[in-house]
């Protein structure tokens, strides 16, 4: 009761303090708030993209309580996988086909509760005039319960048999758009009859949705095995919804319920999903940008709160002349964080839920998801509410601990026994030296195992050594943040010569050894998480290199139908319809090699098929093998061991019907094509051998296919497809990540140079009354920049390296890739931005009562 009674004066005066210095207690406020929000937003954007979250189950279920399949049997099995959202139904024992039904004449209402509701879903196919078949989905837009499934995005939900909803992509190829709208009179034509477009839609949910179109339930969506319906139940229990679903199984209607989706551990399941597989290196490195985040702030924010308890020196000297402890003190100086602390955290968990609901569709275009329902973790918010408020209060802690070691004559002459502090603080260099030493063999020594075990595509590797890689990482951090005091005296006192505004610069510096270390280690901080970005970007650029494509990068696979490329005149066609629709000049296509039928091709290297010159020119080939391969030689696309020829067999191993030696050239392709052995028609010719078309072929053009205009074809009855990384970077991303970097380089130089202003008054008025000019102060300010800017850069730029090369390195490949040009840019432009940002941020004119303060 007497530790609660002592922090009641501690926090009025505190109150009283940020109430006189409103500017500060909202910046400081706002440093902390903004980590807290965007830990807020990214905590529940990360639960609700979970596979198994509940925002998942709206393109499955929309908005429904259940979606019910009527199979063809009297009676059903059911088998649940994937946690519920799988759910497979075989026929009951005892029935065979004799007693099969018509889905469609079962009365679904009557198995239901009282109170519940059904609309009618489903899907089938429609043939398109110009020669497609797309997937016809039947919905009911208007009902509640299709939320999820699609979306309306202009125009009104067809309603009518004859009406018609399509997605935008398939409006503007069919020409059913005026500048962007749809026109009045749009019409689809289908091969047996025409549907009014009324709407453009999008089907979220479905891959290839572009070439979808919505019926309504009551038009025919011709004649599916089975009936669906989404079901708005009454409020259930788990084991009354069991219950239903059990009674439905016996009705020969398949139920799948979004309690089991949302309760699945109350739910039985033949088959578990495996567990999730722990990805050691995202979580050894987000728990290092956490950890630098955090510390990002505590120095920030705890140098304003230093700044502060020096203005407050006074006042804290007042109370212990009154009788006040150096608890008191302590006390008095942790108020103002306990109050920032509390602010900061109403205010991030504001910011970060007004983002959140205000801004849902920013918030899913930004991370490439629809957002239906939020997944909050309450645990994960209050962690998140906590560790921002213990970061305040952290912040506030160390100011708190010096100013309890004044004595009342130190504290009411307004200064801090410096010597002491630096006598102290001398006994930490054996320590941080050691460290940083047990950091950099911990990084080594996890380093040389991370590449062992990781080099040969482990199937399941051990997350030990990117944990030890981790942690000698924050050893290594800790070992520095020791060390900078002594490095800022070193180079304090080493940069006693030359310019005249350097020499003020480096002099202040090392005077004020405090606020110089906090803002370098801030500006090192900020350039070491640039620099592990730098190389996370560059080791995700090295994976994507390894992606083996099945086609050359930039064009699009054709699978045609067995039509399509055996007749000519069909094949002309496809041929013409790719020009038009996509602009690409045409098809590479290849032929299988057969001889008496038996396919022909190298023992232990691949198939061999036929390419022409345009296939060459799509692979990339050069110009030397393309000058073999005219003269017969063959272009071999993997290692062999025969010198400068292969082989080409056919038949049985021990009995081949056909052995021929070839002149054989090795190329490397970028893609894998769907034949090793690449020969010409004319070489085909000479030996005897005959083809038949392949099964797939190239779509090429001077540009780049999209994925869009891909889609275009697949209403013209021609399937194809491109094939892009899976590992491909979001460059949105890369240009947040840069842009935060900058801003973060700002607010460290601006704050670091405008808490020196407020304790050189002296030194300001000092060079005014010799006479000297006020562009001076701005040279002292630029030049104590540089040198924060020089340091910071050079501490960010190891500690960055040192844990970028441990944890950054690709699987199944030895060494890391480093972002070597980012390096360098960092060496040079993190200083210069700096002094940059200190001449620019420094008035050059101040009043008298300001500068004599």
């Amino acid at each position: 009761m007497s530790t609660l009674f002592r922090w009641h004066p501690a926090l009025r005066m505190a109150w009283r303090e940020m109430l006189a210095r409103p500017l500060r207690a909202v910046l400081l406020t706002v440093l902390v708030a903004l980590p807290v929000g965007i830990a807020v937003v990214a905590s529940v954007v990360s639960g609700t993209k979970d596979y198994h979250s509940a925002n998942s189950i709206y393109p499955v279920l929309g908005d429904a309580d259940a979606r019910l399949t009527v199979t063809e049997w009297p009676a059903v099995r059911l088998s649940s996988f994937d946690q519920g959202r799988q759910v497979m139904a075989s026929k009951a024992r005892g029935l065979d086909s004799t007693q099969k039904r018509d889905p469609s004449a079962v009365d679904v209402e009557v198995l239901l509760p009282s109170g519940s509701r059904t609309t009618r879903v489903g899907s089938s196919y429609v043939d398109l005039a110009l020669g497609g078949r797309v997937n016809a989905f039947v919905f009911d837009l208007d009902d509640p319960l299709t939320r999820g499934l699609a979306r309306l995005e202009s125009g009104r939900a067809p309603a009518n048999a004859d009406e018609v909803g399509i997605s935008a992509l398939m409006a503007d190829e069919l020409g059913l758009l005026d500048e962007g709208v749809l026109r009045d009179d749009a019409v689809l034509r289908l091969t047996d009859r025409e549907l009014r477009v009324v709407g453009l839609v999008e089907l979220p949910g479905h891959s290839g949705s572009a070439g979808a179109v919505v019926l309504p339930p009551a038009a025919s969506a011709g004649a599916p095995t089975s009936v669906e319906y989404l079901v708005d139940l009454p409020d259930l229990s788990t084991p009354q919804a069991k219950s239903l679903q059990r009674t439905l199984a016996s009705a020969g209607v398949s139920a799948q319920m979004r309690d089991a989706m949302l309760h699945p551990s109350a739910w039985p399941s033949r088959s578990h999903s495996s567990p999730p597989v722990i990805n050691a290196t995202a979580i050894a490195v987000g728990a290092l940008v956490i950890g630098l985040g955090l510390i990002e702030v505590l120095v920030l924010v705890g140098s304003a709160f230093a700044v502060g308890a020096r203005r407050q020196s006074r006042v804290l000297g007042l109370a212990m002349t009154s009788g006040g402890t150096p608890a008191d003190v302590r006390r008095i100086v942790l108020a103002q964080g306990v109050w920032i602390g509390l602010a900061a955290t109403a205010l991030g968990a504001g910011l970060g839920a007004a983002l959140l609901v205000l801004g849902r569709d920013l918030v899913g275009r930004l991370t490439g998801a629809v957002i239906y329902e939020y997944n909050v973790s309450v645990a994960a918010v209050v962690a998140v509410l906590v560790l921002g408020f213990a970061s305040a209060v952290l912040a506030a802690a160390i100011p708190a601990w010096g100013a309890g070691r004044l004595t009342a004559a130190e504290a009411l002459d307004g200064h801090i026994a410096a010597g002491t502090a630096r006598s102290h603080g001398r006994r930490l260099r054996a320590p941080a030296l050691g460290l940083i030493a047990g950091g950099i063999a911990g990084l080594l020594a996890s380093g040389f195992w991370i590449a062992d075990v990781y080099a040969d595509q482990p199937a399941y590797a051990t997350p030990v050594p990117i944990v030890a890689g981790g942690l000698s990482a924050l050893v290594l951090l800790v070992g520095v943040g020791l060390l900078t005091p002594f490095l800022v005296d070193w180079c304090a006192t080493t940069a006693s010569r030359g310019w005249l505004p350097w020499r003020l610069a480096s002099r202040d510096a090392g005077r004020h050894r405090g606020r110089t270390t906090a803002a370098v280690f801030g500006i090192g901080i900020v350039v070491a998480g640039a620099v592990l970005a730098g190389f996370g970007v560059s080791a995700n650029a090295a994976l994507e290199g390894t992606y083996r494509r099945g086609i050359p990068q930039g064009t699009a696979s054709l699978e045609p139908s067995p039509d399509q490329l055996r007749d000519p005149a069909a094949t002309a066609r496809v041929i013409r319809a790719i020009r038009d629709v996509t602009g690409a000049e045409g098809l590479a296509m290849y032929r299988e090699v057969l001889f008496e039928k038996k396919p022909v091709l190298v023992r232990r290297v691949g198939a061999a098929i036929v390419v022409d010159e345009a296939y060459l020119e799509v692979a990339d080939i050069s110009a030397a093998a393309r000058r073999a391969f005219a003269d017969g030689s063959a272009l071999v696309a993997r290692a062999w061991d025969k010198g400068d020829q292969v082989t080409l067999v056919a038949g049985p191993g021990r009995a081949p019907i056909l052995e021929r030696d070839v002149p054989a050239v090795r190329v490397r392709l970028g893609f894998s094509p769907p034949g090793t052995i690449l020969i010409s028609a004319q070489t085909a010719t000479r030996l005897g051998l005959s083809t038949r078309p392949g099964y797939s072929a190239i779509v090429y053009g001077d540009e780049p296919l999209t994925p869009q205009a891909v889609e275009r074809l697949g209403y013209y009855g021609i399937n194809a497809y491109t094939e892009e990384s899976d590992v491909a970077l979001n460059q949105r991303v890369l240009l947040g990540g840069v842009g935060g970097v900058l801003v973060l380089t700002c607010l460290v130089v601006g704050m670091m140079v405008a808490l020196a202003s407020s304790e050189s008054r002296g030194d300001a008025a000092t060079l005014s009354s010799v006479g000297a000019p006020p562009w001076v102060r701005r040279a002292m300010s630029a030049a104590h920049a540089l040198f924060v800017g020089c340091l910071g850069a050079a501490l960010g730029l190891f500690l960055g390296t040192a844990g970028g090369v441990t944890l950054f390195q690709v699987i199944g490949t030895r060494g890391t890739p480093g972002p070597w040009l980012a390096l360098l840019v960092f060496v040079i432009g993190v200083p210069f931005f700096s002094a940059v940002v200190g001449w620019l941020v420094t008035p050059t004119r101040l009043t008298l009562n300001r500068r004599t303060g």
